[in-house]
């Protein structure tokens, strides 16, 4: 492929095909929420498999009442629906000048919208945390080295979408960083 050729996969721009990192065609957006087949992957590893009958949340730590909890068990959870942006840290990186390391994305590593799941809260308010936990960490599914030697091997933190069991009403993708759908 040549440098000004742009390679589509389902419509969007791949920047990458290992690690897989697709771009949402910026200038084909047209709504507020960002299409599911539009919105941009990003990842550093290969994409895991996840069984959803066998996945389990463990909630442990700093807590009184450590727990686990399947996936059925989260779906009978009382769950929430918000608009949200999510964006790559690297999105615009192309247009930088000099020119730096990464993935050079254009305006596309961005999209909004409206995920569905459980509230952090709800499972914290159920361990009940003690008064001295100071963070809460996420575990993922995914891991691995980046390409740089000096780079730490890397266990994905899975942010807010903890208990996220849909994007606008919709079972999400693992390339999106679902962590219970499949």
């Amino acid at each position: 492929m040549r440098q000004d050729e742009t390679q589509l996969r389902g419509g969007r721009i791949v920047r990458s095909e290992d690690p897989l990192n697709l771009e949402m065609p910026f200038e084909r957006l047209d709504t507020y929420i960002t299409p599911i087949e539009s919105f941009y992957v990003r990842t550093h590893f290969p994409i895991p498999a996840i069984d959803r009958d066998a996945w389990w949340l463990n909630v442990e730590g700093e807590v009184e009442k450590p727990f686990a909890i399947n996936y059925e068990e989260l779906l009978e959870l009382e769950s929430r629906t918000i608009p949200a942006t999510l964006e790559c840290a690297g999105n615009n990186r192309n247009f930088l000048e000099p020119k730096v390391k990464g993935v050079q994305w254009e305006l596309g590593a961005v999209g909004t919208a409206e995920w569905t799941g459980v509230p952090l809260s709800i499972l914290l308010d159920r361990a009940e945390v003690k008064p001295e936990a100071r963070e809460v960490i996420f575990e993922g599914a995914d891991g691995g080295r980046l390409d740089d030697p000096k780079a730490p091997v890397f266990r994905r933190n899975t942010d807010f979408r903890c208990g996220q069991l849909c994007r606008d009403g919709t079972r999400w993708h693992p390339s999106n960083g679902c962590s219970a759908s499949s």
